[in-house]
C-alpha cells in the first residue's frame, strides 16, 4: 500500500532543484492521505486544511525553534518571513506538514510521554486503548504501509543497505536480505550500525548470543549478523576517524559538534569493517556511525551520512534499503532525504512483516512509528525547502 500512496520512484535524471521540488508531492501523498486522515479522526483530530497558516500552539512555542529546525522555518510557516522560493502549493504543503506533526506528536509520542530523557523503543509507554481501537489502529497503519511485508521493485540493485537495530533485529534483517538475494542481485552489501551500547533491560546480550556472541554494541551485532546470514568474512574493524579506541573522545567529532557534554565517548567515533566473499572478493562493509545529535546515540540518518562518505555512491545508482516493515515509511523518507535529495540515488525500501517475530506490533508501537515517519517526512520537506532557498540540506 505504501508504494501505491507514494507513487512511482522519484526521477534521478533531475538536478538538485527539481529533485527538491518533486519531494513535496511525494511526501503529501502519504501524509495527507485518506488513511492518515482516518487515523487522526479516530483520536478526535483532523488533518490541517489547505490554505491555513497554523498558529503557534499554546505552551509549545519552542516547537519550531528546536536545534533541528533552521532559523528561517518559523517565519515561513507562520507567514512572517519571505517565502518566494516556494510555490504556493509547496508553502501550503510545508505549513500543513508542520501542523500535522504537532498534532501527531501530541497523540502518538509514547517514547517521550512521561520520560525525562531519551527513551529506546523497548521502554516506550503503554496506553489504555480498547480492543476496538487497537484493531482500528492496526487496520489503518496497514494501509499506511507499516504492517504487511514488501518486496523489491527491481531485480537488480547497485548497493543494498541492511539497517541496524537491537536484539534480534540485525539478524532478521540480514536473513531477509539473504533471502532476497536468491532472486535479486543486491550488488554491494552494507550493514549499517552504531556504537549504541547493548541494553541491560530487557537483557540484550543474552538475546543476541546465538548470532553475535560477546557483542558489546550495535556495530558488533551488525558484524555478527552479516557473517551469520551470508557467506562472508569480516576483517578487523578500523577507525574512519583515525582514532584507535572508543573510550576516548574523537577530536574530529569535537571539531564538528563542539564539547561532548554528557555524550558517551564511544558515540563520537566512526568505524568500518571490510566484508569478503568465499574467494576473498570484496563484498561490502559493516559501518558504525557517530552521533550528530549529542548526547543521544546515532540514528538512521547518521548511518546514511557515514555510508555516503565511505561508499561514495554515483549519481543515479539504485539503492535497496532492508529493514522491518514497521520502519519502512520512516526509513524510506530518511533515505530520500539523505540519498536521493543530495546525491540523486534511486531509493527503494522493503521490510519483513510481523510473522518474523521481531516485535509484536502493538497499537502503541504502530502509532509511534507513524509519528517517526511523519517526523522524517517533515525533515525531508525542510531540507528540500532549504535547497530551493539556496541552502545545503541540514543533514540533522
Amino acid at each position: 500500500m505504501l508504494k501505491e500512496l507514494l507513487g512511482s520512484s522519484l526521477p534521478v535524471d533531475a538536478d538538485s532543484g527539481e529533485r527538491s521540488a518533486r519531494v513535496f508531492d511525494f511526501v503529501a501523498r502519504w501524509v495527507f492521505s485518506e488513511p492518515m486522515r482516518n487515523l487522526l479522526e479516530e483520536f478526535g483530530e483532523t488533518l490541517p486544511a489547505r490554505g491555513a497558516i497554523p498558529e503557534a500552539p499554546e505552551g509549545d512555542g519552542e516547537f519550531l525553534t528546536g536545534k533541528e529546525f533552521p532559523s528561517w522555518l518559523a517565519g515561513v510557516v507562520r507567514g512572517t518571513a519571505a517565502h518566494a522560493f516556494l510555490t504556493p502549493e509547496q508553502l501550503d504543503t510545508l505549513r500543513r506538514m508542520v501542523a500535522a506533526e504537532q498534532v501527531a506528536a501530541e497523540l502518538f509520542d509514547f517514547r517521550g510521554r512521561g520520560a525525562k530523557g531519551y527513551r529506546e523503543r523497548h521502554h516506550a509507554a503503554v496506553a489504555d486503548f480498547s480492543e476496538d481501537r487497537r484493531k482500528i489502529v492496526r487496520e489503518i497503519t496497514a494501509q499506511l504501509g507499516l504492517v504487511d511485508p514488501s518486496v523489491p521493485r527491481y531485480t537488480r540493485y547497485d548497493k543494498t543497505l541492511i539497517l541496524g537495530g537491537g536484539y534480534n533485529s540485525p539478524q532478521l534483517r540480514s536473513k531477509y536480505a539473504s533471502q532476497l538475494a536468491e532472486r535479486h542481485n543486491l550488488g554491494e552489501l552494507y550493514f549499517l550500525g552504531s556504537p549504541r551500547f547493548l541494553l541491560a533491560e530487557p537483557p540484550e546480550a543474552a538475546a543476541v548470543e546465538y548470532y553475535a556472541p560477546a557483542a558489546r554494541d550495535e556495530f558488533d551485532l551488525m558484524l555478527g549478523a552479516a557473517v551469520h546470514e551470508f557467506p562472508l568474512k569480516a576483517a578487523n574493524p578500523v577507525f574512519v576517524c583515525g582514532c584507535s579506541r572508543t573510550d576516548v573522545l574523537c577530536p574530529n567529532w569535537v571539531s564538528l559538534f563542539g564539547e561532548p557534554g554528557d555524550t558517551p565517548f564511544a558515540y563520537t567515533h566512526e568505524r568500518i569493517a571490510d566484508l569478503h566473499g568465499p574467494e576473498g572478493e570484496a563484498r561490502g562493509l559493516v559501518l558504525s556511525a557517530h552521533t550528530s545529535q549529542p548526547p543521544n546515540r546515532p540514528d538512521t540518518s547518521d548511518t546514511f551520512a557515514l555510508w555516503t562518505k565511505v561508499a561514495e555512491p554515483r549519481h543515479a545508482e539504485r539503492v535497496l534499503i532492508v529493514t522491518a516493515q514497521v520502519f519502512v515509511p520512516f526509513q524510506a523518507f530518511d533515505g530520500v532525504r539523505r540519498l536521493y535529495l543530495p546525491h540523486g540515488l534511486e531509493v527503494d525500501a522493503v521490510g519483513f512483516g510481523e510473522g518474523w517475530k521481531e516485535r509484536t506490533l502493538t497499537a502503541e508501537y504502530l502509532l509511534q512509528e507513524t509519528l517517526s515517519a511523519i517526523r522524517s517526512a517533515r525533515r525531508l520537506l525542510v531540507d528540500a525547502a532549504g535547497v530551493l532557498r539556496d541552502e545545503e540540506p541540514l543533514g540533522g
